[in-house]
């Protein structure tokens, strides 16, 4: 057996070294665009994938989110609950919301929307909301009777067009708000908040105190208790010590929360960057294995003249499988320079959407070993089959060419 891989290994290196450096070049740059198919499209999924749960980190639910249990509307020891959360070690800061419904009148115009009421100074260690105000300003601990409105109902942000909006509200304007309730209150517009996702620029924000007297609360109730750990990646560790700290209600990580939502949207990119895996991968198998029949059928004498002079059947199919491993490394070689250098360039330069929300691709070294694994597998075994054919013919017939 020995003998035998030293005799293929040969064989193979000469093939190499008379072949044709030009259609060697071309073949290992086609096989290196291959490759970037198989890993530089789920990179960019896993940039867009990345960037939509730090949506969902930054501002619904942030690293832990704690919701009523049940059918209650609220969770009605809120503070307590924040005391405990608190207390917990690698917990960074938390802080209670509150969230219901209601439309905002506008000069006839009319939008519903998700009205949040919050802390505000806690909020600048919990979410992004104070830093995306892109008219006017956040709001304060004394801010009453005023209201942050997202770009896209203000119909000031990218995306307004599509949905209903109040007709481009500027900050000190006045709008009517109808709570669920149907309490109507009068605020003014202290800021536009644009975070070019419609979680964010489709709902408003107002201080906790505000929701609290339109539904007549006493201050201790909340529909969430926002969460930020110290170290990402402890979410789950976290959330176990809340509930040993004697937490009763539900728990959810970032990641629980936002892949229901974001599921079905990566569910169908990953369809597509499976179908993209397998038309890469069979057409690197067909491409080795056109270049290999083309190859043994050009030297199919030589072939039988080798089995001739006592070069065994294994040797031969060993050669061409040294052969089609040598190409396929080579391309993946290429391949990987090409994508290591594309994904250099979008970290420095990431794909921009409404002018904010940029993309960078996330390289998974897991990836990088399947799709390498996966290749080389399915390559070297189409190389083999050519040979191994030609190599069980008779030794007159394959010198005859028959």
């Amino acid at each position: 057996m020995i003998n035998d891989i030293r005799v293929g290994a040969l064989i193979a290196y000469c093939s190499v070294k008379r072949g044709n450096k030009k259609t060697l070049i071309f073949i290992v740059f086609v096989l290196s665009l291959i490759f970037m198919n198989l890993v530089f499209l789920p990179s960019m999924i896993g940039g867009l994938s990345s960037l939509f749960t730090g949506f969902m980190q930054d501002y619904p639910y942030g690293d832990i989110v704690i919701e009523p249990t049940g059918d209650n509307t609220y969770i009605n020891n809120a503070d307590s609950v924040l005391s405990k959360v608190r207390s917990v070690e690698g917990v960074r800061a938390a802080t209670k919301r509150l969230d219901v419904g209601a439309s905002i009148n506008h000069k006839q115009k009319v939008v519903g929307v998700t009205i949040t009421g919050m802390l505000p100074t806690e909020e600048y260690e919990i979410s992004r909301y104070p830093y995306i105000i892109s008219e006017g300003d956040f709001l304060s601990d004394l801010s009453r009777d005023e209201i942050i409105i997202g770009a896209m109902i203000a119909g000031t942000g990218f995306g307004s067009e599509i949905y209903d909006n109040l007709g481009e509200v500027r900050p000190g304007a006045f709008v009517d708000v109808t709570y669920s309730n149907g309490v109507k209150r009068i605020y003014k517009v202290k800021g536009i908040m644009e975070g070019t996702f419609e979680v964010v620029d489709l709902n408003a924000l107002v201080h906790y105190k505000e929701i609290e007297d339109v539904y007549g609360l006493e201050g201790k109730e909340a529909t969430s208790v926002v969460v930020r750990v110290k170290e990402q990646g402890t979410e789950a560790q976290i959330q176990d010590k809340i509930r040993e700290a004697g937490v009763n209600e539900q728990i959810f990580t970032w990641a629980d929360k936002s892949e229901s939502l974001i599921r079905q949207a990566m569910q169908s990119m990953g369809a597509i960057d499976t179908m993209s895996k397998i038309v890469s991968l069979i057409v690197g198998a067909a491409l080795v294995l056109i270049i290999i029949y083309i190859n043994v059928l050009n030297r199919k004498k030589e072939i039988g003249i080798l089995k001739a002079v006592g070069i065994t059947p294994r040797s031969i199919v060993l050669s061409y499988a040294f052969l089609s491993t040598f190409y396929v490394s080579l391309g993946i070689s290429a391949g990987l320079v090409l994508y290591l250098s594309l994904m250099l360039y979008f970290q420095a330069n990431p794909v921009t959407f409404y002018e904010t929300m940029q993309i960078r691709p996330t390289i998974d070294p897991v990836l990088l070993v399947q799709s390498i694994a996966t290749m080389l597998t399915l390559s070297v075994i189409a190389g083999i089959l050519p040979a191994w054919s030609v190599s069980r013919e008779s030794i007159l017939k394959a010198i005859w060419g028959r």
